[in-house]
């Protein structure tokens, strides 16, 4: 039963960020991350920009295909996977189960958690409040100010005007998006507190991983400076 819940909230959306993938006609040089290689050399790096460019707002087709670019990357299934086999080693959500079956559902639970926050903050929500879902890389100043500025990009991001303000976005997609897991963790797993808990961990993982937006470019070009030529 746990198991058509989840494919009844992910479905759906995954259809329609596909619908959106294959309509898109958005030009790539405008609208697309000025840095598409992979952050740590895993993790998708889709929604990142240089602050020094030019301000130009992405239309609602391009914010969607964003979110679900990092929705179904490669790298979140494999994510979900090594979580689903943390969390069975730790007996997590112990209703699961253990074995094949057990391992399913924590998977399918962690991937839908992923893909659903993904979708919301970052194609859904920017949609709705008409907020710009990239982030705007500093680039230049100290370690201190460049991590303060990225640690308050979860919180506070561009309109589609080019006006900072609070990020509905991001902050609403990880709590509504924990609470649409409600529909399908286990009944011990429902609470308020445990759905307040799982929304205030992923904006942290968010926030985390804004850090890594901000200064991976720096530490790759060190590493690609530090290679022998041929």
């Amino acid at each position: 039963m746990r198991l058509l819940l989840i494919s009844a909230v992910i479905l759906p959306l995954f259809f329609v960020s596909q619908a959106a993938l294959a309509q898109s006609v958005d030009s790539p040089s405008s609208e697309s991350s000025s840095n598409p290689e992979r952050l740590v050399y895993v993790m998708p790096n889709n929604r990142t920009v240089e602050h020094k460019e030019s301000f130009t707002p992405i239309s609602a087709g391009t914010k969607l295909r964003l979110g679900a670019e990092d929705a179904f990357d490669p790298y979140c299934f494999v994510a979900a996977g090594l979580n689903a086999g943390v969390e069975q080693a730790a007996n997590d959500h112990p209703q699961y189960g253990q074995g094949i079956a057990g391992f399913g559902k924590r998977y399918g639970a962690d991937f839908t958690d992923e893909a659903v926050s993904e979708l919301l903050g970052g194609g859904v929500f920017p949609i709705l409040f008409r907020q710009d879902p990239r982030y705007f890389r500093m680039a230049n100043g100290g370690i201190w100010k460049r991590s303060m500025y990225a640690l308050s990009r979860s919180v506070k991001t561009k309109a589609d005007s080019g006006a900072s303000q609070f990020n509905f976005s991001t902050v609403l997609g990880d709590y509504v998006g924990a609470g649409i897991s409600n529909a399908y963790y286990p009944s011990a797993d429902r609470t308020f507190r445990q759905t307040m808990q799982q929304g205030s961990i992923t904006l942290l993982e968010d926030t985390a991983f804004n850090l890594v937006r901000e200064f991976w470019p720096d530490v790759h070009e060190r590493l690609r400076r530090k290679r022998p030529n041929p």
